[in-house]
């Protein structure tokens, strides 16, 4: 097909730019480029070799929709200026207003060049420019549609009248009235009407002018309306309307209406018209019938009523419009049941190539649903029951006869995937020589390959190798595997050293992804080859880890390793109760320090208590290491009487001491003492760790002096 102006039309500006811009780079024009900004009131700039002038610059502007203006040529003239172009080509699709053509042959011939549509059309035609499917495709199906609208409308034919129509009358404007009420009442879409036969029914009546008198002078005179012997309208003036209607039809001597059949009635004659105008004016204007005067008469035609005959669907029906009051009325009758589920075979038959076993029928309104069973298919069909039109069809093919379908395909295979989504079902079949995924339309039963897939076995060799090389795991084998998505398998290999998931591409055989989980016997080996001289005391099997507890003769050792063996952290190391006690025993005899161990506990590190008759204390010992990291060892309060008791002896020569008190500040490092003499009060202060005096005093027990000087030292010593 070739370009016209009808199909030039029917493209978007956006198209014949496009269509412009090829066609002036098969016309020899250089660089012609685009020109986007609105105020330059241009499409392109262009340049073009002229034999005699050389080189020479275009501006070019498309106008797709109505008439070119003189004002807009002389715009454009501006542009031209404004771009310093030697010419301008204005297309114009619709072409020129005669202003602007006069304006174009006489100011501007030669330095504007006007294209009109079908300028443009033969320029396109003759430089082979193609047509694009879309706008192909738009054109034909609006041809279509007009088309159909021509054969919805009923092929009419004018037929002439010998009077004039008072009142117009549109076959379309019928038409889309009922159309309109059987889409609202009965849900039937429009596509499906068409207007087989239109008659319409006209009565005959008369406009008459007149005129009245008065002790003989003309009063009135008007125009009047009389279509039988009870309708008579006197005065037309008084509706402005109607004055209108009365003078277009004084102008005329005939008509013509479109319809099939025309049919006329006459409920009054002229002679009656005349009697009763003068009947009606007499008593309206209350003058006597002598004082009125008929000057002419002019018979007309009223459209009373339209009978239509449409074809819906496959069924018929029949309407009635009133012209005067525009109520209508249709009659249609819905489609016997029986010839409904006949087109519902048919359907089936033809979309499926089945004929149905088993059917249902439900009614749901204006619509009828017919659901049933093939060999192969479900199905299930909506039509309407007026005008027998398929709404939707909907059609699954069973499970079963897809695997029917797959066994005479592929009698050595075996499906080891499948999956329904939507109309679609995507099934994988193993076969010795690999997989093959088909895609069935579950619509039509269709199918087709969509790939080709390497056999299980196949990539289960390649990973094995590969992940065999990279963990500590032997003997791996293919025990499973599934396919993920069609394409992608999902395979397991097993051996007594665990087991490895692979994700791979089922099309290449590439690895994708993969997760290893060692067994618990292959953890065992793996932690005992690192720690040797230990043994496992317990193995716990967690999520993504292994949790194991082992222990030698000094000590314990929890320990984390991760599923694929690769990664081992120690979680904890602690020596055993048993070898603290006896680091702790050591260092007291080292010492000399003569006590018990009362008491062990483990925090961040060990903790000891002793206890003996001169020394109490505690002990920190590293966690795992077994060091003294701190000891505090004090000497008991028997050890600091005694010792001070001694001393105050010796110095003082005191026969007879007692303690009245000993105050141990363990926090400081010191004990506060006080003895009491024969004749005096001693006082003092102990290192805790090393029973050096830090500082003592001591008074008379009597006297003022002494007094004053107690609580002195009472408040140091407390």
């Amino acid at each position: 097909m070739g370009w016209t102006l009808e199909l030039l039309k029917t493209a978007t500006s956006d198209e014949v730019i496009r269509v412009v811009q090829h066609l002036l780079e098969s016309l020899g024009f250089k660089d012609a480029e685009r020109v986007i900004a609105e105020n330059w009131n241009i499409d392109f700039i262009a340049l073009r070799e002229d034999p005699i002038s050389g080189l020479e610059k275009y501006v070019i502007k498309v106008k797709t929709e109505e008439l070119v203006s003189s004002n807009e040529v002389e715009e454009f003239m501006e542009s031209i200026i404004k771009a310093k172009a030697d010419r301008g080509v204005f297309i114009a699709v619709d072409g020129f207003t005669k202003d602007a053509k006069v304006l174009l042959g006489r100011e501007y011939k030669g330095k504007i060049i006007p294209w009109d549509g079908e300028r443009l059309v033969k320029e396109l035609n003759d430089r082979d420019i193609p047509i694009s499917n879309e706008l192909l495709e738009r054109f034909e199906k609006k041809k279509r549609k007009e088309e159909e609208e021509v054969k919805r409308k009923g092929m009419l034919k004018v037929i002439h009248l010998d009077a004039p129509l008072l009142y117009s009358f549109s076959p379309n404007k019928v038409l889309e009235t009922v159309m309109s009420l059987m889409e609202s009442r009965y849900k039937i879409k429009r596509e499906d009407v068409f207007l087989e036969g239109l008659v319409v029914e006209l009565s005959a009546g008369y406009i008459i002018s007149w005129s009245a008198t008065k002790d003989g002078e003309e009063v009135i005179k008007d125009e009047a309306i009389v279509l039988s012997k009870d309708d008579v309208i006197p005065l037309v003036s008084r509706d402005g309307e109607l004055e209108r209607k009365v003078s277009k039809a004084l102008l005329e001597s005939e008509s013509a209406i479109k319809a099939s059949k025309v049919e006329t009635a006459s409920p009054i004659s002229q002679s009656e018209a005349v009697v009763a105008l003068k009947l009606k004016l007499a008593d309206e204007l209350k003058i006597p019938q002598t004082n009125i005067y008929l000057s002419s008469r002019r018979r007309v035609y009223v459209p009373n009523k339209a009978l239509l005959k449409l074809k819906v669907g496959i069924n018929f029906a029949k309407a009635e419009v009133d012209l005067k009051t525009d109520d209508v009325k249709v009659d249609i009758a819905p489609l016997p049941r029986e010839k409904l589920v006949e087109i519902a075979k048919e359907e089936c038959k033809n979309a499926l190539g089945e004929s149905p076993e088993e059917l249902s029928v439900e009614e749901k309104g204006p619509v009828i649903i017919i659901s049933g069973q093939t060999k192969r298919f479900v199905f299930g069909i909506a039509l309407h029951v007026y005008s027998g039109r398929i709404i939707k069809r909907k059609s699954k093919l069973k499970r079963e006869a897809i695997f029917s379908e797959v066994a005479k395909l592929y009698p050595e295979g075996e499906v080891v995937f499948f999956d329904e989504k939507e109309n679609r079902a995507i099934t994988d079949v193993m076969t010795p020589k690999g997989v093959v995924v088909l895609e069935f339309n579950l619509e039509n039963g269709e199918h087709t390959v969509t790939a080709n897939l390497l056999h299980p076995y196949q990539i289960a060799n390649s990973a094995k190798s590969l992940l065999e090389k990279n963990f500590d795991m032997k003997g791996l084998k293919l025990v499973d595997f599934k396919f993920h998505d069609a394409t992608q398998l999902e395979i397991l290999l097993e051996s007594n050293d665990g087991k490895i998931k692979v994700n791979a591409d089922g099309k290449t055989g590439d690895i994708i992804d993969y997760f290893v989980e060692i067994s618990p016997q292959k953890a065992r080996e793996i932690i005992l080859q690192k720690y040797g001289g230990w043994s496992i005391k317990k193995l716990d099997r967690k999520s993504d880890t292994y949790e194991v507890e082992l222990e030698n003769k000094r000590a314990l050792l929890r320990i984390s390793l991760s599923k694929d063996g690769k990664i081992l952290t120690e979680v904890d190391r602690q020596l055993k109760i048993e070898v603290v006690q006896e680091i702790a025993k050591k260092f007291l005899e080292e010492k000399g320090i003569p006590a018990a161990i009362k008491e062990i506990t483990l925090d961040d590190n060990w903790k000891v208590k002793f206890v003996g008759e001169e020394r109490v204390g505690e002990l920190l010992i590293g966690r795992s290491s077994g060091e003294i990291l701190k000891s505090d060892v004090f000497l008991t309060e028997m050890a600091i009487e005694e010792n001070y008791k001694r001393h105050v002896r010796e110095k003082f020569n005191e026969t007879s001491l007692n303690t009245e008190r000993i105050v141990v500040y363990k926090e400081k490092g010191y004990a506060v003492i006080k003895l009491i003499g024969n004749e005096s009060i001693y006082y003092a202060k102990i290192d805790l760790r090393n029973g050096k005096i830090l500082e003592e005093d001591n008074l008379p027990s009597k006297g003022l002096m002494a007094k004053i000087k107690k609580v002195q030292l009472e408040a140091k010593y407390k």
